[in-house]
């Protein structure tokens, strides 16, 4: 997950250097999954990544499968981005970054519902 500007400030300057490091100790890898970064193709209907490239992911949008690239984030496995401990960060691409935040992504969303400013906009 791209880090949202309100966040910012909770990461340290050598952001960029830890992020380099936890993808190389997971060889460039998902540490949930395997799917590799940079990879191109689609998932399936078990949400499975099955790579594609060339003539045959050209046949494959053809076909109106949805052409995704793999780009890993760093998770922090404690929801904590202060926490940049390696113990504490994972490698994930998109689909398993998002499982495993989903807790905290439906916690926000209750939360947020109790701000004034939504009652508003309703």
């Amino acid at each position: 997950m791209p880090i949202s500007p309100e966040n910012k400030k909770l990461y340290p300057k050598n952001w960029k250097e830890i992020r380099q490091a936890i993808l190389k100790r997971a060889g460039n890898r998902c540490e949930f999954c395997g799917v590799e970064n940079y990879a191109e193709g689609y998932r399936d209907e078990n949400g499975h990544f099955v790579e594609s490239c060339g003539m045959q992911q050209e046949a494959d949008a053809l076909d109106g499968l949805h052409i995704i690239k793999i780009v890993l984030t760093i998770a922090h496995l404690d929801h904590n981005p202060q926490n940049n401990d390696p113990a504490n960060l994972r490698a994930l691409c998109q689909k398993c970054h998002l499982n495993h935040d989903i807790e905290q992504h439906r916690e926000n969303r209750r939360n947020n519902k109790k701000l004034p400013l939504f009652e508003e906009l309703k």
